[in-house]
């Protein structure tokens, strides 16, 4: 079901989708009446599985398409007034060969079996439970295409045995936990798969190829499920949380806090749910990874808190990586510089206090999806002083109120869907300092439509945005100038600064058509953003003012030959343009996937860009000519399916100047990133991933250049080293108690030299382009100066050593089902000095840095009525 479809996306047989609509196999599920509920200990001894019906006969999905299963496994299903009763069989003819791996929660690793049930029948959507043979649970929700959400996590119970011929698997799973219409009688969409990970074999009750465009449809039926309960439930999960902070970075004393809050879930009707919470808690959430960056473009982080996890994929609505919802605006941390008006801000929350959250979502059976979520995040304050001495509380974030609306309505048999999107931010009582920064208001609005074709093969989508802020105009007047719109660049002749609007506003479309299934695909995609368009106060868009296209067509060999098992090769091209028609990209690229019959992967691409305009590079200069260059990548990974196996990769980027008048230093970059997976026994996991980035590169913009009257964009060549450690350990005592220790230490060190100024920005030629500069450095106050004519310039030194080590140990039982008892340990160090340090100068003096460490124990109890 999900391991190949994940892991290995092209290894089956290509079949008839016709012929296995027409001919899906049907379960006839048994009522066990008033028969004792049996004990969920994989043992199946419960006088129960004596009845129904056994069914077998599995085909392989992969590597063999269509051919039989090479060990046999059966499938039983039973229910009552509440549950739904599997049992799994799988035979073995080498026991012990069976992969019994713990791992964490929804991590699939060893061997596996599950069941995936499409209750809405809708034949797009589906809830699936599945164990591991060490008897972990994953758990996941289908979203449709080949799109699912391992974040959903479900409250049901499972266990496993092993035994001298076979490996059993049994669930009890709760109808509570699915969703489904109230009626007499029920038929869903059933599919049942067992993963043999040392053979990489995936069997299915029902099957699926690997070429299909789409999975749910395709599943097989479950019938015979009468007059059971509602699928309305209420759900409650109160927590508490004991912490102590101890701040030793700056010698703040330890501080100790208690939090407390809830979390509940309440069925309206079988078919929409709201989930409540009271003072959300993040605490045992890993850190974000580390990072340097020396963009204009904001740095985008994955959700990981469990609130905002589940039951997102409703909300959806993506053009091609811009979103408008971004659960991370809710409560993120206040975007307030260190200094303004003259007073220098101090004590900026690292986050904002979220006072409560609900969402509704849910499908009616006829097709209709809702979804609305809405977060009220307090105001934050921060210490203001001046150069008087005088000392005041500082609104850094008023009130805010985020609310995102979501609805989707299918038709034809799910192959037509038509949505629409709104998003509202609104900001309350802002203070003059913070309402000079953010917009009192934001909005934005979006309609959509997807169309298949052909069971599915063929698909059209198109998608339109609008948006627009309200603020002060001073607020207006910096999204004006900030890195999506640069308004105020001298060669946007299209574009005008307007320091007296009170708002903004802008729109984008999407337009996509592709073939999904088969040996061949293809996409062709179109779109554009204009340059008012701004969704990043609820959303997260990279780049407005944007024109472009973007084609891509790939084969996929996907019957095991002599070599390999499968490969994909893949053909893409890439163009986009200003509104003002600079072309800013211009792009052709060649790759290579596959994956050999000692199931070792190997890959590869190869990427030309070609000259094109960078209007970002010089954060509101002149648009900058970027000179060719190309890439290549390659990687190699062993087979998963060993106690021991890892991984390298490596890349190599070079830039094709036009050398004409000096010689360019500087053009290359380099990374080599190594990973290795070691389980000495069956509950411990060890893994450590590195890598060692080197970028040299000539014309890295230099910021703040003072003085003159005119302004002076500088450039230089900077050497960069990079070097990033990510260690994992995991010990598992049982699938329900584990101990688990993240570490990742971060290293970049950076030293510019050949400052040279942006004369001709938009020239081919280097030499037009950058012009000489003779520079005087400083180097008792870091600062660098050169003239201009009569004009005299400066910038403080740019070279740079950052250093940071971020991790967690956390011990996690599930004590009683749905309830786990947290303890944390978060550590932090973080060390930044305007000066060049060798890279392993920096990485020595890491650990003399003060560290700043957070303990706590969290507690949460579910039940429900």
């Amino acid at each position: 079901m999900v391991i190949g479809a994940m892991l290995a996306p092209s290894k089956i047989l290509s079949q008839d989708l016709d012929s296995l609509l027409r001919n899906k196999r049907v379960y006839i599920a048994e009522n066990i009446g008033k028969d004792p509920v049996p004990k969920i200990d994989g043992l199946l001894d419960d006088t129960i599985w004596g009845l129904g019906t056994w069914h077998g006969n599995f085909t392989q999905q992969q590597p063999n398409g269509g051919k039989p299963g090479t060990e046999k496994t059966f499938v039983k299903v039973l229910y009552d007034h509440s549950n739904l009763y599997v049992a799994v069989v799988c035979l073995e003819s080498e026991p012990e060969l069976i992969r019994d791996i713990f791992d964490r929660r929804d991590v699939l690793n060893g061997d596996m079996t599950g069941i995936a049930i499409d209750s809405y029948h809708d034949k797009r959507t589906a809830f699936e439970f599945n164990l591991s043979a060490a008897g972990q649970k994953v758990d996941i929700k289908h979203l449709g295409d080949y799109q699912w959400d391992l974040n959903w996590d479900a409250v049901w119970e499972g266990a496993t045995s092993i035994n001298d011929s076979s490996w059993i698997a049994e669930f009890k799973i709760p109808f509570s936990q699915i969703r489904y219409a109230n009626q007499p009688e029920h038929t869903w969409g059933m599919h049942v798969w067992r993963w043999i990970s040392r053979k990489h074999e995936e069997d299915q009750w029902q099957l699926i190829p690997l070429d299909a465009p789409a999975m749910v449809y395709l599943f097989g039926e479950l019938t015979g499920i009468e007059d059971i309960r509602t699928s309305r439930q209420v759900e409650i999960l109160p927590y508490s949380l004991a912490s102590l902070k101890v701040n030793n970075a700056d010698d703040s004393p330890a501080s100790p806090g208690f939090n407390a809050g809830l979390d509940a879930k309440i069925g309206l009707s079988s078919d929409y749910t709201i989930d409540l919470s009271v003072n959300p808690d993040f605490g045992q959430v890993e850190a974000d990874p580390s990072v340097l960056n020396l963009t204009s473009f904001e740095t985008f982080y994955e959700e990981k808190r469990p609130l905002f996890l589940e039951g997102t994929e409703i909300f959806d609505f993506e053009l091609d990586g811009d979103i408008p919802y971004y659960s991370r605006r809710i409560g993120s941390p206040p975007s307030f510089p260190g200094s303004i008006d003259g007073w220098t801000v101090s004590d900026i929350p690292d986050r904002t206090t979220i006072l409560g959250a609900f969402k509704l979502s849910g499908k009616s059976p006829k097709g209709l999806s809702v979804g609305l979520i809405n977060g009220l995040a307090a105001e934050e304050h921060g210490h203001a002083l001046n150069d008087s001495g005088l000392v005041r509380d500082i609104q850094v974030v008023p009130m805010s109120n985020f609310a995102t609306a979501r609805i989707k309505r299918e038709f034809s048999s799910g192959n037509r869907i038509i949505g629409g999107v709104l998003t509202l931010v609104n900001r309350f009582a802002a203070e003059k300092e913070a309402a000079s920064l953010l917009p009192s208001r934001a909005y934005s609005g979006g309609l959509d439509l997807l169309q298949y074709w052909k069971n599915k093969n063929y698909l059209l989508e198109v998608k339109g945005i609008a948006g627009r802020m309200e603020g002060t105009p001073e607020a207006m007047l910096q999204k004006q100038l900030s890195h999506n719109h640069l308004y105020q660049r001298p060669d946007a002749d299209y574009l005008e600064v307007d320091s007296l609007r009170e708002s903004l506003g802008g729109h984008g479309a999407l337009l996509r058509l592709g073939k999904m299934g088969g040996s061949w695909n293809f996409s062709v995609l179109g779109q554009y953003r204009s340059p008012g368009l701004n969704l990043n106060d609820m959303g997260f868009i990279r780049e407005a003012d944007l024109i472009g296209q973007r084609s891509e067509v790939a084969y996929k060999r996907i019957i095991p030959g002599k070599w390999f098992r499968n490969y994909t090769i893949e053909l893409s091209q890439e163009t986009s343009w200003t509104f003002g028609g600079e072309n800013t990209r211009n792009q052709a690229g060649l790759q290579l996937n596959s994956m050999n019959n000692a199931l070792w992967s190997f890959n590869g691409s190869l990427i030309h860009n070609f000259t094109c305009l960078n209007i970002r590079e010089l954060r509101g200069g002149p648009a900058l000519r970027i000179d060719p260059w190309y890439r290549i990548y390659t990687s190699v990974g062993s087979d998963y399916a060993r106690d021991l196996y890892g991984s390298i990769s490596l890349y190599h980027i070079g830039y094709i100047p036009h050398e004409n008048g000096y010689t360019v230093r500087g053009k290359h970059q380099e990374y080599l990133g190594l990973g290795a997976t070691w389980l000495p026994v069956r509950k411990l996991k060890l893994s450590l991933f590195s890598s060692l980035d080197w970028r040299e590169y000539y014309q890295q913009y230099v910021p703040e250049v003072s003085g003159g009257n005119e302004e002076v964009f500088v450039v230089g060549a900077i050497d960069q080293r990079t070097l990033n450690f990510t260690l994992r350990g995991e010990l598992f005592f049982s699938p329900e108690m584990s101990l688990q220790y993240y570490g990742s230490p971060y290293f970049s060190t950076g030293t510019y030299h050949d400052f040279r100024r942006v004369s001709q920005a938009s020239a081919v030629n280097l030499d037009e382009r950058l012009a000489e500069l003779e520079v005087s450095r400083d180097l008792q106050q870091s600062f660098y100066t050169f003239q201009v004519g009569t004009e005299t310039y400066s910038f403080p030194d740019p070279d740079f050593s950052f250093m940071q080590f971020r991790s967690n140990l956390v011990f996690r039982w599930e004590y009683k089902l749905g309830s786990t008892l947290y303890l944390v340990w978060s550590h932090e160090r973080t060390g930044w000095e305007n000066a060049y340090h060798p890279l392993m100068d920096t990485a020595s003096d890491l650990f003399g840095l003060k560290g700043n460490n957070i303990f706590m124990l969290k507690l949460n109890y579910w039940f429900s009525i």
